[in-house]
């Protein structure tokens, strides 16, 4: 067992006090802070030491790939560690995207490595599914709107443009599809009267406290943060949510989504393939992202489940092939499930012991720890909410 030191970013979306009140730091922090890393991804892989040597956990793996992950593992994964965990604390609408399948990513990478540079659209030959799981409100916008819902907010809006657009996507054999490629499609120096009309509507139509005078509502606040951005309008055609702490969406290649504020658990494969549609001062690749998008699935919210084989356990089901999460509440000698595959425990509230024949590791609060395949029979215990990270399969 490892101890892990994560990995802070410091993206300009972040909190100035989500991050550092969890650890117990004053606020409010000198910069934003975004994210918490607990893994092994090459763009911030968590520190650790190995007989009295500080290392990393990706060079650890690296070195020994078979004995960290064990043969299957390793086999499957091609050496790299499937899955990362996150703390996420947007404190303003992160962009709005989507990511490819691995299919899809691989034959894009074909494309661009037969005009040299295999890494200008995507990173890596992975999927990146993930799931989100929400530790206070968490605001989203996730998964696209049917054509009706839509169009019922466009009649109410009023806003000649817009009320064009889904009439002319009506007719499409995808009208969502088609009305996301119209938004996407308008000049950039019409963005700005287009958006800033949709953005007074909608003021005027969160008035009401029904759901779309809700969404409405929540367009106005990303605005104050994104004003005239074509995303604006990109968030009228999507399902807005707000995760109660525990509830949580599972987010699959294709699915269209904008985290906006809160503080949660993020659990994802360990890739970094994203295509964005707005809401960023980083590039936006429209072609790529309507080829990728898929406005069927909607990203729907989802509740924790008993675990039947654990005590004082619940489970976040999900259909990603690289991780499965499930959660600890203040356990008393619970075996991790796992043994022979590597794993990541993540303390979030509390104090709890992980012990093993061989020894015992103390986590305290956000705090996480790295089990190899070589970690067998571990229980863990003490008062405490603690997230477990293993394969999809155990």
């Amino acid at each position: 067992m490892d101890l892990l030191e994560p990995v802070l970013f410091t993206d300009a979306w972040g909190s100035h006090v989500s991050i550092a009140s969890l650890q117990g730091r004053s606020i409010p922090s000198a910069e934003p802070e975004s994210e918490l890393w607990m893994g092994a991804h090459e763009s911030g892989p968590c520190g650790i030491t190995r007989d009295g040597v500080a290392t990393t956990l990706a060079d650890v793996i690296r070195k020994d790939p078979e004995g960290e992950m064990g043969a299957e593992c390793c086999a499957a994964y091609e050496g790299r560690l499937p899955f990362l965990l996150k703390v996420l604390a947007p404190g303003r609408a992160i962009s709005i995207q989507a990511h490819p399948t691995a299919e899809q990513a691989r034959a894009i990478r074909d494309q661009d490595r037969e005009r040299g540079d295999e890494n200008a659209t995507y990173v890596d030959d992975w999927a990146k599914p993930e799931m989100l799981v929400a530790i206070s409100p968490f605001r989203v916008f996730v998964g696209m709107r049917t054509q009706d819902e839509v169009a019922g907010l466009a009649k109410r809006l009023a806003v000649p443009r817009l009320t064009s657009l889904v009439e002319d996507a009506a007719t499409a054999d995808d009208p969502v599809h088609a009305l996301l490629a119209g938004i996407l499609s308008i000049p950039k120096d019409e963005h700005t009267g287009f958006t800033r009309e949709l953005v007074a509507a909608c003021v005027r139509a969160s008035s009401s406290g029904d759901e779309e005078g809700n969404q409405c509502a929540a367009v106005v606040r990303v605005a104050e943060d994104h004003p005239d951005d074509i995303g604006l309008a990109v968030l009228l055609l999507m399902y807005h949510r707000i995760l109660e702490p525990g509830d949580y969406i599972d987010v699959p290649a294709g699915v269209l989504h904008s985290y906006v504020f809160g503080l949660g658990i993020e659990v994802l494969a360990n890739s970094d393939n994203v295509v964005r549609a707005g809401l960023t001062s980083k590039e936006v690749n429209i072609p790529e992202l309507l080829r990728i998008v898929d406005p069927d699935i909607d990203g729907s919210v989802g509740h924790a489940e008993v675990d039947p084989d654990l005590p004082a356990t619940e489970r976040f089901p999900s259909t990603s092939d690289r991780f499965a999460l499930r959660r600890l509440h203040s356990p008393a000698d619970v075996r991790l499930p796992g043994d022979g595959t590597p794993r990541i425990v993540f303390c979030l509230h509390g104090d709890v012991t992980l012990t093993t024949p061989e020894g015992a590791l103390e986590l305290g609060p956000v705090r996480a720890a790295y089990l190899s395949a070589r970690d067998h029979d571990v229980t863990v215990s003490g008062s405490g909410e603690v997230y477990l990270v293993t394969l999809p399969t155990v």
